[in-house]
Order: C-alpha cells, then structure tokens, then sequence
C-alpha cells in the first residue's frame, strides 16, 4: 500500500509539472490568437491573463526568439568599477553610488563584477535594494519625445473622447555613466536626479499648458512649475502627490515609467523570478513615426485621427496583446506597497525584465485589493530604431505604453514612436531647464 502511495504521489507530481510545462509551451513563429491562447498562459502574468487574453476575440500575438539588450558599455564598465560601494542608510536611501547598477543582480553585472558583491536574495535588504536597480538603471542621457500622442477613452475603448499631443523630454543631471571618465553629473555636485518638462499642444482646451519638475536626489520633494495660459504666468506648484492623476489621464504620476515614485515612500516585496512574454523590440510605424520623417527631432504639426489609429491596440485599444512581437524573458516580480495614507493603490504588482530592468506589466490593486488598473508597454531596441540620435545608446525606449481602469473601463494609450535617448550638450540642458524658459515659450 505504501508502494501504490508514492507512485500515485509520483504521478501526481509528474502530472503537476506535466501541467506547468504546457503552460509556457511557445516557440520562435507561433502566432497566438483566441483559438491557442492557453499556449500562453503563465508566460503572461495569471493577474492579467483574464483581462488582457482570456477573453479577447483580437489577439494576436507573434512570437519571436528572443534577443539580447546589453547596457552601454561605459554602463557596464561603471558597474565593475563602482562595485561593492554602494549601500543604503538607516532610511532606506542609496548612499556612496557614482554610477552603474548600484547592487549588481542582472547576469551581465554579477559576470562583469566576477560576482564580487551579488545582490542576493538572503539579503535582509534585498526586495529594496533590487528597487534602487530599477530606479538607476541604463536609460541613456534620458528620454525624448518629440511628438507625444495621448487619446482618452472610455467604454472598453469603443468611444475616444479626446486626442492630446505635445512634447517631453526627461533628462538626467546625476549618476550619468555616458559622461564618463570625466565626470557623472551634468553639472558640478548637482542635487538633481532628472528633470522633465511637458508641452500640451493639444486639445484646445490644454493648450499651450507646461510643466517643469525637479527631482532631487536626496529625497525632498519635487519642485514643479506650470505656466498656465490662461493667467499668462509660470505658477509654482505645491509638491503634488505621486498618486494624482496626470492631465485627467488614468495615469497617476508615480505610473510614468511603471513606477516613477519615491523609493523610500513604498515598502518592497520581492515575488521570485519566471518567463515572461514582453514586447520588446516593436517592428512597427506608429503614431507620429508614420507621418514624421524618419529621425524627426522636434514637432512639425498636429497629427490627425486616423493617423494616430495607424497601430492596433487592444483590448480595450489600450493593450500590446494585437499585431505585437514577443519575446520570452526571464523576469523578477517586484511589488510595491504605498506608504502613504489615503494612497489609491493598495499594491502594484510589477514584472521587470532582468537584462535591461524595464517594467513589462503592471497590475495596481485598490484599497479594498480589488484589480484595479493594468499598465503595459511597447519597447524598441535603440539599435534598431531609425531615429537619429538612437544609434550606439543600447538603450530600450517605450515608444507606446497604455493604462486600462478595470472598475470603470476608461483607458489611455500614449504613443511615441519618434522617441529617442539621445544628449543635450550641457549647456543647452541647463537652458531647457530652466523655469525662463516657460515663461518667454509661454508668452
């Protein structure tokens, strides 16, 4: 009897995995729809599967092999030669770092540094170092769009209500390996992490609307500035709060690049490591790529509707799961659990691509841990872009991402497909900057 016990355990066990093998079955050519989408099941996130597959009649979703995405040598070599140097005070903050992944945890850091300081998950603080990863790692001199498109949508994205456009640009002042040897600060003992400024263009009643926001590196609150046409004068605005919604988007602040938050305002909860699908390098001509000329550095015109619809997207126009490519990666699930009291968001549940550290899904839970909103990307390899100013950055850029609001069915689609990580020369970064400038741009 006990015989029979163990081979009926064995086969159980046998069936088990049997089970979990057949739910990553996908190959390089398999093209997902509604009639295979089991193939798929695990490799997207089990939290998102019924709301971006399980019953989406659209989905088409092309498999490829998977590539690799190197950071920027001068990255790589900041890594080795900052390694070991980096920790974190009693707060939580990231002390002694220059440059480079401050804990080395990507398999190309813990080889580079000939695993003399991996960031490992006995680590007491593991889950909060591996967020400082993120937040610091290789995005170039920053990122630039252009030419912003942003549609408004409600009813399952069946009504667009609204098309916003504009332009934005993120620049980091610190901790800049590409500055290397001579220095990693734009300029000389900077407190500033990046800055970032937002141009409205579009709809009527936006326009003309701009913002200016510091972010500082020892943890103070941002600074933000606005000019507001309709007073005609740059306002300085009160340190908003990260969970405000952003241009009455579904997007709050701290979503812009899945998490864009202070990391010492979340507790950080590590969920393991898994394949992953992600959309990593888009062979696609979306919106304003697909009437911008190639290697468009600044905002020619409005673009229309039909324009903007060029790319699919879907569900609920506001997904990656329609006409996509997809890789399988190896990922890290890394949650965030907000601090602050009266926060919208109880938990956000985040999928980043180890390689490159790049969010690949985001689900946030409300206060009552109800799915709340789903956040996913469109990535293009910097290598492959035909944008001027791309080539030899080995960078990743999002050049759409998309946000669903499960309760109430709006959603957001912003694409950039003229996106681009290329520098300013320091002297013009400073000017950009510069809170003047909004105000002689406004007038």
């Amino acid at each position: 009897m006990r015989r029979l016990g163990m081979l009926a355990a064995a086969i159980a066990i046998a069936l088990v995995a049997a089970g979990e093998k057949a739910r990553a079955d996908v190959a390089p050519g398999d093209v997902i729809s509604a009639a295979n989408k089991d193939k798929v099941k695990g490799l997207v996130p089990d939290e998102i599967y019924p709301y971006a597959v399980e019953n989406f009649d659209g989905l088409n979703m092309t498999i490829v092999k998977p590539e690799d995405y190197p950071p920027h040598p001068k990255y790589v070599e900041a890594t080795v030669a900052y390694a070991c140097q980096a920790s974190l005070d009693e707060k939580g903050y990231l002390v002694n770092y220059t440059a480079g992944q401050p804990f080395p945890y990507s398999e190309w850091a813990t080889k580079a540094t000939n695993h003399a300081c991996d960031l490992k998950e006995s680590d007491p603080q593991f889950a909060l170092k591996l967020a400082w990863d993120v937040n610091y790692r290789w995005q170039g001199a920053g990122l630039n769009y252009p030419h912003w498109g942003f549609s408004y949508m409600r009813n399952f994205g069946n009504e667009r209500w609204r098309l916003g456009q504009g332009e934005y640009r993120r620049t980091f002042f610190s901790h800049r390996a590409d500055l290397l040897p001579a220095t990693t600060d734009v300029e000389p003992n900077t407190d500033l992490e990046w800055a970032e400024f937002f141009d409205v263009k579009a709809p009527f009643d936006l326009q003309g609307t701009m913002f200016l926001l510091y972010r500082y590196t020892d943890g103070r609150a941002d600074d933000t500035w606005a000019y507001v046409p309709a007073l005609r004068r740059v306002r300085r605005i009160a340190a908003a709060q990260k969970s405000d919604s952003l241009l009455g988007t579904e997007f709050t602040l701290e979503d812009f690049y899945g998490f864009s938050g202070y990391v010492t305002d979340q507790a950080w909860e590590f969920k393991g490591e898994s394949t992953k699908l992600g959309a990593m390098n888009t062979k696609r001509s979306c919106f304003p790529r697909n009437f911008e000329p190639n290697g468009a550095t600044s905002f020619s015109r409005l673009g229309t509707e039909s324009e903007f619809d060029a790319c699919r997207f879907g569900p609920y126009k506001a997904m990656v799961f329609v006409d996509e490519q997809w890789q399988k990666r190896t990922a890290f699930e890394l949650d965030d659990i907000p601090k602050q009291k009266g926060h919208p968001y109880s938990r956000k549940k985040m999928w980043y691509d180890k390689e490159t550290m790049h969010p690949l899904f985001v689900i946030a839970y409300d206060r009552a841990g109800a799915p709340y909103k789903i956040i996913s990307w469109a990535l293009q390899w910097s290598e492959d872009s035909p944008v001027d100013g791309n080539k030899g950055l080995q960078v990743l850029n999002h050049v759409a991402f998309m946000i669903v609001n499960l309760q109430n069915n709006n959603s957001n689609t912003v694409q950039a497909g003229t996106a681009n990580s290329g520098a300013f020369p320091i002297t013009d970064t400073k000017r950009y900057y510069d809170t003047t400038r909004l105000k002689t741009q406004g007038h």
